[in-house]
């Protein structure tokens, strides 16, 4: 009864937090009030990296209400680590709700709601309304004015991460983050960066993950040193989750070497290095840096149990790696007692727990294979549960391995086709060089900053050469005026024949030095044209060394789920073959044989039908991976052209013998040759000329009376540049594929008929490997034109 009254109580509080009145705006007194009393405090390092308990002490000796609440707020801001001063920040809350009602200050609504979520976030059933009073509180608070509110956002990002509302979430910070960019504390706009860094990091996507938090660390690097080298250890440890090793631990040794780092920060930065070692294959290393994380840091220090759950499991993991088997049970059943009293998820704030996959690993290193696969189905159920995007791809190819080894293609067939997937969801948001994109961004900003001050010192080394001329000019006069007098003065040939000599050396010193000015800005001029010749270089360079690797990647990674596709078709049609043979047996169910039959060969179809769609892909990626740069020549752009058609043309006829087509050619009679690789731009125009075929063909075979399919090419000369001209009277196409037509993967055919990575390759080849462009215009129903333009 007593539990139910104290609930009953509860509710009608909340009830009265967010009443109307409670959700009321502020008055413009009290806007006018509350910014008056905000501009008084200087947010900075002194604010916010001020020690909690050092607050508490200059706390305890202030007992004016109006200081002591400042101080309160204060307190409210700045970080906490243990659990005793997170029991102190609640009870500062409670305290400055009571003082801010007492001195009518404007704050004391968003205070009481928040001390209201403080007081009642450990035990509350309903989070979402707990939520939604800070959501009340926030709100409240904006309307006063621009102040920090760190503590407020970080708590309403752990809320929606509690009730597992990752879309909510995003839509929240996006909406705070288009408000306070404006007009906001900069604190604010670095926490928005972070809750959406984490939303994206729960969807796997660490290329948008790391570029918020990189957004966010710009931020804190002048206001706060706890929060920047906090969030440069975050940054080190989605790096290595992501793969990219090095660039996590030149930000993990970052945010480890700031004195003012947590212990359990510490801990959590010394795992994450031992991981990126166990990635490695640097197990030593690893070990080692595994066990300092379970060891206490100074002789106050205690590891917390979820810190001494996650260490243990992964010591065992590099223990397992090592061979040494022998010594991972103790340490794992240990681990499972600690994850198992504190309910601890698979990921929580210090960081990924994988004890089931961790067990996993052991039963099967140790031949228990039935419970090998137990423990690796619960670790996939926990990463779906959690929506942990990474470790699920990781689970699943684990998965598909684990049946793979044992000669069970039927189980392991869907967790492949699943990895598969997800994999390609997951490779469309992320960065080819596993770089995340802002960092990207940075380095071509910086590199822009230093050629632009290149530029400036040539302007200024110029200048400097004309006032020199400017000096020399006016010396050269006054020397000929010197000249003069003297010739006036003394009158003498001698004198004059010195003057001119002086005169003389004097000319020659100083052309001599107006040409080696010139040289120098000679080779200024030289060494800016070469560095932008070498930046354009470089940066084509390694787009299409990234796209290559990654392309290739995928390629080998499709082949090996095609095989076994293929593989189980063959096993398919092997079955089939012996129900047929059942039937001819005296004794038989025909109706049963009949619906195998039907169920056997429908299977059979769909996996031959995948086995050739997966393995057009292959070819095509393989295709757009190709980094050979063939060699470049004059070339004869008409005869190219007219070889590829007829080539196309013949190729199809080859395949359809009743097809055919009208073929116009307008060739211009003087085109120049262009310089260029024969076999790259032929590979475009065949490209081009079998998707007009296919068109015209398409549009043949709706049976439109009196239509002749037509594939026309023309060569004109514009503007010192060379246009191929490709068109026809297909289909044609809508304003809306048009606009997707150039994206990798993306085709009109259908299914089976094409892999969407012609025209893309086509696009890089003229665009980026020709310095050209490829436009097309078309009319859905009419026809289309393609437009190559290439450099003469």
């Amino acid at each position: 009864m007593r539990a139910f009254l104290l609930r009953l109580l509860s509710g009608l509080t909340l009830l009265l937090l967010l009443s109307p009145a409670a959700r009321a705006q502020p008055s413009p007194a009290d806007k006018a009030q509350f910014q008056r009393r905000l501009r008084a405090i200087h947010y900075g390092y002194r604010y916010w990296d001020a020690p909690f308990d050092s607050l508490q002490r200059v706390l305890a000796g202030q007992h004016v209400d109006s200081l002591r609440l400042q101080t309160l707020e204060h307190v409210l801001d700045v970080p906490t680590v243990t659990v005793s001063q997170q029991r102190a920040y609640e009870a500062a809350g409670q305290e400055a709700a009571v003082l801010a009602a007492r001195l009518h200050y404007p704050e004391r609504v968003p205070l009481r709601l928040a001390a209201y979520y403080w007081s009642n976030v450990a035990n509350s059933k309903n989070q979402a309304a707990l939520l939604d009073t800070l959501r009340t509180a926030l709100t409240y608070y904006d309307a006063l004015g621009p102040k920090p509110q760190t503590r407020l956002l970080a708590a309403i990002s752990s809320g929606y991460r509690g009730l597992n509302q990752p879309e909510a979430k995003r839509v929240f910070f996006q909406r705070q983050l288009a408000y306070y960019q404006p007009h906001g504390a900069a604190e604010n706009v670095a926490y928005c960066h972070r809750g959406l860094g984490g939303y994206y990091l729960s969807r796997g996507d660490y290329n948008q993950a790391i570029s918020h938090e990189l957004r966010a660390v710009e931020l804190f690097r002048t206001v706060s040193k706890y929060m920047y080298y906090n969030e440069m250890r975050v940054i080190g440890a989605n790096y290595a989750a992501w793969g990219n090793g090095a660039r996590a631990l030149h930000y993990l040794q970052q945010g480890a070497n700031w004195s003012g780092t947590p212990p359990s920060s510490e801990r959590y930065v010394t795992r994450t290095i031992a991981s990126i070692y166990l990635q490695q294959g640097r197990y030593p290393l690893a070990l080692r840096y595994a066990t300092q994380a379970l060891r206490p840091r100074t002789p106050a220090d205690t590891v917390s149990a979820a810190d001494r759950a996650a260490g243990l499991v992964q010591q065992s993991a590099v223990l397992l790696a090592l061979g040494r088997q022998g010594e991972v049970p103790a340490l794992l059943q240990y681990a499972q007692h600690l994850v198992d009293s504190l309910r601890l998820p698979l990921f929580s704030s210090v960081g990924d727990c994988e004890l089931n996959a961790t067990w996993a690993r052991y039963y099967t290193a140790t031949g228990a294979t039935s419970r090998a696969e137990a423990a690796w189905q619960a670790a996939y159920r926990q990463a779906r549960q959690e929506h942990r995007t990474p470790l699920r791809l990781a689970y699943l190819q684990a998965l598909a391995l684990f049946y793979q080894q044992r000669g069970q293609p039927a189980r392991s067939n869907p967790y492949a086709l699943a990895a598969l997937a997800l994999t390609d969801t997951l490779n469309t948001a992320q960065a080819t060089t596993h770089v995340a994109q802002y960092e990207i961004e940075q380095a071509d900003r910086a590199q822009q900053a230093r050629i632009a001050a290149l530029r400036e010192t040539q302007l200024l080394d110029a200048a400097r050469a004309r006032r020199q001329r400017y000096v020399l000019g006016a010396v050269l006069v006054l020397l000929a005026l010197i000249g003069g007098f003297s010739f006036l003065l003394w009158r003498g040939n001698r004198r004059q024949q010195q003057a001119n000599a002086a005169l003389n050396r004097l000319n020659q010193a100083v052309t001599a030095q107006k040409q080696e000015l010139q040289n120098q800005r000679d080779q200024l001029d030289t060494s800016l044209t070469e560095l932008r010749a070498t930046q354009t270089q470089l940066i084509q360079k390694e787009k299409m060394a990234s796209l290559g690797e990654l392309t290739a990647g995928i390629a080998h990674e499709i082949q090996n789920p095609l095989n076994f596709v293929n593989n189980f078709s063959e096993v398919s049609s092997e079955l089939l073959t012996e129900l047929a043979e059942e039937q001819a047996r005296p004794e038989r169910d025909a109706g049963l044989e009949a619906e195998l039959v039907s169920d056997l060969r429908q299977n059979l179809s769909k996996i031959t039908q995948h086995g050739q769609r997966a393995a057009g892909i292959v070819k095509g990626m393989l295709e757009h991976s190709s980094s050979a740069a063939g060699e470049r020549e004059p070339t004869d752009l008409n005869r190219l052209c007219d070889e590829y058609l007829r080539l196309a043309y013949q190729g199809l006829r080859a395949k359809d013998k009743s097809f055919n087509a009208t073929l116009n050619t307008d060739f211009l009679a003087d085109l120049p040759r262009v310089t260029l690789v024969g076999a790259d731009v032929g590979r475009v125009l065949l490209n081009l000329f079998t998707n007009a075929f296919y068109a015209v063909r398409q549009r043949q075979q709706q049976g439109e009376p009196g239509y002749q399919p037509q594939v026309g090419v023309r060569t004109v000369l514009l503007n010192q540049q060379v246009q191929i001209q490709v068109t026809d009277n297909g289909t044609g196409m809508s304003p809306a594929v048009q606009q997707k037509i150039f994206q990798p993967f993306f085709t009109t055919k259908p299914t089976g008929e094409g892999t969407g990575l012609g025209l893309s390759l086509s696009h890089d080849i003229i665009a980026q490997g020709h310095g050209g462009s490829l436009a097309v215009e078309s009319q859905e129903g009419q026809g289309t034109a393609f437009t190559i333009t290439l450099p003469c």
